[in-house]
């Protein structure tokens, strides 16, 4: 019986051996971290803004001038608008009474006209001063694409109102007036 015993106790540590031998194996496979990893890099992303810029064929020049004008005389002048920046653009004009001078009272601004072409098709027409004193000219396509490029074809005339009368009324109000009208080109996105 004491050999039972004996042979049943060493089975019991074997036992309580083997179990502590499992349970130190799983705490070493649980906190270990042998687990499966795979890993992918997408380095160097790179992120740039885009540029408005747009080149003018006459920059800081006048489009037209014209001097000594009479009554039946027309200007002309042209000008090239490139979108030559990194973005599509929505571009408008905008003309500005600068000086409109009138000695003998009548002031050009109310009889000269104005006709703007783009491309060949006509965007404005009437006088110089409603056109220089409106709102900005929203000019298509909309918006215009990266070197995209466009003419306009400006013509002023002054109308002829046929003899005067008299030296001081009819087309000779305008003797001596001058008108200068600046134009700018905008770029937005």
């Amino acid at each position: 019986m004491k050999r039972m015993v004996l042979i049943a106790r060493r089975h019991r540590v074997a036992a309580l051996a083997a179990l502590a031998i499992l349970v130190v194996a799983g705490s070493v496979a649980m906190f270990s971290g042998a687990i499966f990893n795979y890993k992918t890099a997408n380095p160097a992303n790179v992120f740039t803004a885009g540029n408005l810029h747009h080149t003018n064929s006459a920059d800081a020049a006048a489009i037209l001038t014209a001097t000594n004008m009479k009554p039946g005389d027309t200007a002309n002048g042209s000008v090239t608008i490139t979108n030559d920046g990194t973005l599509d653009g929505t571009f408008s004009l905008l003309g500005t009474v600068v000086t409109d001078t009138a000695p003998n009272g009548g002031h050009l601004s109310d009889v000269l006209a104005l006709v703007v072409k783009q491309d060949g098709t006509q965007i404005y027409s009437g006088l110089a001063k409603n056109f220089a004193t409106g709102s900005a000219l929203t000019l298509t396509p909309n918006p215009w694409p990266v070197a995209g490029a466009h003419t306009f074809a400006f013509t002023v005339t002054f109308p002829d109102g046929g003899t005067p009368a008299d030296n001081t009324h009819g087309d000779n109000v305008y003797k001596q007036s001058s008108l200068s009208i600046s134009y700018a080109w905008t770029e937005v996105q």
